[in-house]
């Protein structure tokens, strides 16, 4: 016991070193496979994303307003071989608006077949004609007046229906999809939160390290933090579930159920541990910024030890303030198909800001997989 206990120490250690040291394409492939996983690494294979629509996300949202009234065009679209931001573009040419009049509450992937809510500002008019927009990738369905633009982070979370094919040892993803439903999975930012092999984390050491010498524009400036953010958030979890450090401690930063509220554990006891069973409260793990509240508990020294001096000054010189997030995540509402020997769906919904991705990660090795690394990331966390 102690001997593996070692090794989940030191690898740990190596993936911090890597976060200081390392940001080639190679690095960083193998640093994402060596987080840890809440249940073991799985030994079934899939392959995923045969097809786009293979992969099913469905944005859980509903316009707050039952008037129809005011100037904001909310449109219901479905998109097919195109990121979100890309359709908003489209939406705005047609409009004949800048593209920063077209918001949505989160990007959705390029290689999938999604539904997501984009809202238009056109100020004293009519809803156009949006079905009159033909584009081979995206369709507008659904166009209604809202008083409110909307905005990232808006919705609820979204819904997935993912097809797996040529699945080799059904019963072993069976047992597994059993165990996350149950017990969750560590909530990790996907690959594609980090660019391509890595990019984003690269593009970021070169702009801490070189200041003002090197321009990052705004919009890139927003990706690339949360890419240093997505990285240190990972690796702390990462190294709590290598420990098993799953059970509130002192100095622990809680979170409530059903909103975004924390709260520091001054005291672990029966309450709160049944409180903890019940979900009613969550661990979290920190997205790293600009701290106001120190913590000297053992817990946040454990933290510390993975949250890297240079990240954490970059992002206090960019005045990012800090926040947290659910260390583990669940699925709800989940249920699979097997259609045959070799091929099941699994439909569940998650949180806004939680990768389906590491979801599938704790249940199957993915094989031939289409790359998801086009920026196309959900941000609603941030």
């Amino acid at each position: 016991m102690v001997s593996w206990v070692v090794k989940r120490v030191l690898l740990a250690t190596w993936l911090c070193y890597w976060s200081r040291n390392r940001v080639d394409s190679e690095a960083f492939n193998q640093w994402y496979q060596q987080l840890a996983y809440l249940h073991g690494k799985p030994s079934a294979t899939a392959t995923f994303r045969q097809e786009p629509e293979h992969f099913q996300v469905i944005e859980q949202l509903t316009p707050p307003s039952t008037e129809a009234e005011g100037e904001h065009q909310w449109l219901w679209v479905r998109k097919k071989g195109a990121n979100t931001v890309f359709v908003a573009e489209q939406l705005a040419a047609f409009a004949g608006v800048s593209p920063r009049q077209v918001s949505y509450a989160g990007l959705k992937d390029r290689h999938a077949e999604t539904w997501q809510w984009f809202s238009v500002q056109l100020p004293g008019q009519a809803l156009l004609v949006w079905e009159a927009l033909h584009h081979a990738e995206f369709a507008v369905e659904r166009a209604v007046l809202q008083p409110k633009k909307l905005r990232l982070g808006f919705h609820d979370g979204n819904r997935f229906r993912i097809r797996l094919t040529d699945v080799q040892d059904m019963e072993s993803v069976l047992e597994r999809w059993k165990l996350v439903v149950e017990s969750g999975f560590p909530n990790y930012f996907g690959e594609q939160r980090f660019g391509r092999d890595g990019a984003n984390i690269a593009k970021a050491k070169r702009w801490f390290e070189a200041g003002r010498k090197y321009r990052v524009n705004r919009n890139q400036q927003s990706f690339l933090l949360s890419s240093v953010r997505s990285l240190l958030f990972n690796q702390v979890t990462s190294a709590r579930v290598s420990a098993q450090r799953l059970l509130p401690e002192v100095g622990d930063v809680l979170g409530l159920a059903g909103n975004r509220s924390v709260f520091r554990v001054e005291q672990v006891d029966a309450e709160l541990l049944s409180r903890f069973a019940a979900r009613d409260v969550h661990l979290t793990a920190p997205l790293a910024g600009d701290e106001k509240l120190q913590n000297d508990s053992a817990i946040a020294q454990f933290e510390q030890t993975c949250s890297d001096e240079f990240w954490l000054q970059g992002l206090r010189q960019q005045r990012v303030e800090a926040a947290r997030r659910p260390l583990l995540a669940f699925p709800r509402d989940a249920q699979h198909q097997q259609i045959d020997a070799n091929t099941i769906v699994l439909e569940f919904s998650l949180d806004a800001g939680v990768f389906a991705t590491s979801l599938l990660r704790e249940i199957v090795q993915l094989n031939n997989a289409k790359a998801n690394l086009d920026g196309a990331v959900e941000l609603s966390d941030d």
